[in-house]
């Protein structure tokens, strides 16, 4: 006796389809799945094929061939120790590019924020410039004074020997500390005359950018 399919389907509880269902997928699922060739080239650069890259040419290029014949993967070479390190050299140039690329951004953006035109730059430039001319000022009275003391120290020194007397240690201490008190200020001057060129070139340099940024020149 012939059954007809929609007769059978009829018969069918559901229990008993979802049964066949869950019977279906796992037959699929345990089917084995295709089997894939390698090729390879040997020492003597003649391509081989298998099932499995020999050992000794693991670390080189190989594909993966399909029963179609459809190359499926590709995996390329093991690189050497040299060209490894190689890598490294030029990720650590291109990192540091990449920062000095980001510091660069970040100096525009606080450059455009904090000024509205190059007017407002070179003011700040001159108000630190004029600033450090006050201290310089200040520096130097100090060392009139100090030079003023010192005479007078050095004076009496001069006038003990001429008396044939040997000058006292603590004012023979007093000339060496007043001499040393006018050489750290002759220094503290030099530094902030340098800070005033640097000064003048660093916001030389922001008004120089700002016109590079805005397209405006003066």
């Amino acid at each position: 006796m012939n059954i007809s399919k929609e007769s059978l389907l009829a018969v069918m509880t559901p229990g008993l389809i979802v049964l066949c269902l869950i019977t279906l997928s796992l037959m699929v699922l345990s089917l084995p799945a295709q089997a894939r060739i390698k090729c390879w080239e040997n020492s003597d650069g003649v391509r081989e094929c298998g099932d499995k890259v020999p050992p000794e040419y693991a670390q080189k290029s190989h594909k993966e061939i399909s029963s179609q014949g459809i190359t499926v993967e590709e995996s390329a070479r093991a690189k050497t120790k040299e060209e490894l390190v190689e890598d490294r050299r030029l990720a650590a140039i291109q990192e540091e590019e990449d920062r000095k690329k980001a510091e660069i951004e970040k100096q525009d953006k606080i450059l455009l924020d904090t000024y509205s035109n190059t007017d407002d730059i070179q003011m700040t430039s001159d108000g630190k410039i004029a600033a450090l001319d006050s201290t310089i000022k200040l520096a130097k009275k100090r060392n009139e004074k100090i030079q003023a003391n010192l005479d007078k120290r050095t004076a009496e020194a001069a006038a003990a020997e001429l008396a044939g007397k040997q000058p006292a240690e603590d004012l023979l201490k007093d000339i060496e500390s007043l001499q040393r008190q006018i050489k750290n200020n002759d220094k503290f001057i030099v530094d902030k005359r340098k800070e005033q060129e640097a000064i003048k070139k660093e916001y030389a340099d922001k008004i120089v950018r700002f016109e590079e940024l805005t397209g405006k020149k003066k």
